[in-house]
């Protein structure tokens, strides 16, 4: 038994188990599993439709009945998804269940639920949470629990019993489950309760057949003590200390004392010193198998608290996990969440100092984790050292493949800071997997065939999501580019190299002057006449085969505009024709656009407006007349200019641009700068660019860059 059950408290705060049944009436119910439902027979009994609800859990859920018993008045619901959240179903423990060895009354139990004199005046459900008295000597004909209600004593409801919606409800005491409540006793003022037993439900093989179904363990019944024990007093920082929450509290304070007073020096098995012998006293006193977790109590004695490769630290985390495991996980008195850890996993192992620095430390250094896994609200935890200690191994070897072959740069962040990138690949938390994927996404790696060893790295790594994987995709993947920059200056510091550069710069330059020179210009101006010749000559064939017989004026006079029309275009054209050069290179012969020019449609659109043209054009001539029409031609000529100016007009150069972009590809290799200064800056420069590639919201992230042009610092 672990967690919760340890030291004989409940299981997690009772609040997150307490269910309201919704069936047309209110009832209460208590959660024995994720889904499953403890509640009362006769208020999910003759209805079509069940739903419950936990407090601050999912929200309304479907049920179904899946086992119920009209002797004792008790049923079993199964919902349709988990009631509760994820982190409190993780922390849930086994409920345990118990009875009372004989009459003597049992003053400490507890009920909650949803009674109607609870009910708001909205008619929201809240819970009620009440003390009572168990007399086991009362109700042993009905072989039912009587309950004395402490210190309430509500008025009826509208005529009935204030305590309608309380059936189904949990009598707990000392973290055991007693029974269900399920009625409240007559001629008593309301201050009483009824409860079906929990040894009815044990005796019964259906329902712990039912029960087994969802649970991990078999349910067993022990007797529970009537009297509590008392215990010596444990005095710690000023204060004395009879139950584990109390110490708990004061070890969280006051860790610094803690530790020396009990575990920075313990003495021997012969002669311990003081504190530890205190402590062990105090700790042997919960030694009782009906409240207390015996068998954890001698695990953390005998493995933990006394083993010679724990720190003080670690015996002391130890300690506070087994008094209080509902409580917060701290460390060198410092509260630890999953967040924190990702922290130290992430920025914390590239910094020298700090925080970060020093738990990114305590984790490599072993054993925290599985400490902090004994905590319920880090029981996310559990197997997270051995994924971590797996991966790391994988990583070891496949690093010690490659030996010296890899760069120095590569072999020193391999051995030491990726060591954390494998960690936050391991942690059960999504914000910090959804850091670890932006950062491999700005972190561009090299193409492949470029660096070998990266290649091969990533070959031998079949699975991309993978915690080395992730390492792979983000540290290594800068290392490689950087890698590749490295190669490329020593490829230009090289003669041989340098001449092939240069000799490829001569050649690019001796295209540009050829692109450029009069005769290309020329030929690219005669090109542009040709292209817009080829429209006009179609608008002017078509425009006489409209025209011609019926108005042959109409004709001329729509010939010379179209002509006019295809002079204002030459002239707008001409200059980005000329700057183009030899790279002007129209589809001449194919007036439709070739096939390097536009699609279907626009080749549509095209004939479409040439066969239109003429008759718009013609129409508006005929019924405009000479002066409006030379107006209009005046007009449409400046439209048409300023449209071929402005670039309207395909430049068709889609061969010269693709060589350019090749030319500047081969100029240029991909730089990842942040890498690159991480190279050759010192440590804490290194732990800042690391920040800011983690944080690309972050408003210094510029000034944490190393230098890099604009378009790199953006990465």
């Amino acid at each position: 038994m672990t967690g919760a059950a340890r030291g004989g408290r409940a299981a997690g705060p009772q609040h997150e188990r307490v269910v309201a049944v919704l069936s047309g009436r209110t009832g209460s119910g208590y959660l024995l599993a994720p889904r499953l439902v403890l509640t009362a027979a006769h208020a999910v009994a003759d209805v079509r439709s069940l739903r419950a609800a936990a407090v601050r859990g999912t929200g309304v859920r479907d049920c179904r009945l899946i086992w119920q018993s009209p002797q004792s008045d008790v049923a079993l619901l199964l919902a349709d998804r988990d009631l509760v959240r994820t982190d409190v179903a993780a922390r849930l423990e086994p409920v345990r269940w118990a009875r009372p060895p004989d009459d003597s009354p049992i003053d400490d139990c507890q009920v909650m639920g949803f009674p109607h004199a609870e009910r708001r005046p909205d008619e929201l459900l809240d819970v009620q949470h009440i003390e009572c008295a168990l007399r086991p000597g009362s109700g042993i004909v009905r072989d039912r629990y009587i309950l004395d209600i402490k210190d309430v004593a509500p008025e009826p409801v509208k005529g009935e019993s204030p305590w309608q919606g309380m059936s189904g409800a949990a009598l707990f005491a000392r973290g055991h489950v007693l029974g269900v409540v399920v009625a409240a006793s007559r001629n008593w003022g309301h201050r009483r309760l009824e409860a079906a037993k929990s040894r009815m439900l044990l005796d019964d093989p259906q329902f712990v057949e039912a029960l087994s179904q969802y649970i991990s363990t078999a349910p067993t019944m022990i007797e529970l003590p009537a009297v509590t024990r008392h215990r010596t007093q444990l005095a710690l920082g000023g204060a004395l200390h009879s139950t584990p929450e109390q110490l708990a509290e004061t070890v969280r304070a006051e860790w610094s004392m803690a530790r020396g007073r009990f575990f920075e020096t313990m003495g021997t098995a012969e002669r311990p010193s003081e504190g530890w012998a205190n402590l062990l006293a105090w700790i042997r006193e919960f030694d009782d198998p009906a409240i207390d977790d015996v068998e954890s109590r001698l695990e953390l004695v005998d493995r933990w608290l006394t083993s010679p490769d724990l720190s003080p630290d670690l015996k002391l985390l130890r300690l506070l996990s087994w008094l209080d495991p509902q409580g917060p996980a701290v460390w060198c008195g410092t509260t630890l969440t999953i967040e924190s850890l990702a922290e130290a996993c992430l920025a914390g192992r590239v910094e020298e100092e700090g925080p970060a620095a020093r738990l990114y430390r305590d984790l490599c250094a072993g054993g925290l984790l599985d400490a902090l896994a004994e905590f319920a609200e880090l029981r996310t935890l559990r197997g997270t050292q051995r994924d971590w200690d797996t991966a790391w191994s994988t990583w070891c070897e496949l690093v010690a493949e490659f030996g010296t072959r890899l760069p120095i740069e590569v072999r020193e962040w391999a051995s030491g800071p990726s060591r954390g990138m494998l960690l936050a690949a391991v942690l059960p938390d999504a914000v910090t997997q959804r850091v670890i994927h932006a950062v491999a996404e700005r972190v561009t790696p090299p193409a492949t065939g470029a660096v070998w060893w990266y290649d091969e790295m990533t070959a031998r790594n079949s699975d991309p999501d993978s915690p080395v994987g992730k390492l792979l995709r983000t540290d290594i993947a800068g290392f490689a580019t950087a890698d590749l920059v490295r190669e490329r200056e020593q490829w230009l510091t090289n003669g041989v190299t340098r001449a092939a550069a240069e000799r490829y710069d001569r050649e690019w330059a001796a295209y540009e002057v050829g692109r450029r020179s009069l005769a290309a210009r020329l030929g690219a101006a005669l090109r542009a006449a040709v292209w817009i010749a080829e429209w006009a000559a179609a608008l002017i064939g078509l425009t006489w085969l409209v025209w011609g017989l019926p108005e042959p004026a109409i004709a001329r006079e729509t010939s010379w505009q179209f002509a006019l029309f295809a002079l204002a275009a030459f002239a707008g054209r001409l200059p980005g024709v000329v700057r183009l050069g030899a790279a002007y290179r129209p589809p001449l012969l194919t007036w439709a656009g070739g096939g390097r020019g536009p699609d279907a449609r626009a080749v549509l659109a095209r004939t479409v407006g040439v066969l239109v043209a003429p008759v718009v054009v013609g129409v508006l001539v005929h019924d405009l007349g000479s002066v409006l029409t030379t107006v209009y031609v005046a007009l449409a000529m400046i439209c048409v200019f300023r449209f071929t100016r402005r670039g309207g007009m395909h430049d068709w150069d889609e061969e010269h641009q693709e060589r350019l972009r090749e030319y500047e590809t081969g100029k240029n290799s991909p730089l990842t700068p942040l890498v690159q200064g991480v190279r050759s800056r010192s440590p804490r420069d290194r732990a800042e660019a690391y920040r800011a590639l983690l944080d690309p919201h972050d408003p210094d992230r510029a000034r944490r860059l190393p230098p890099g042009d604009g378009r790199n610092r953006d990465l």
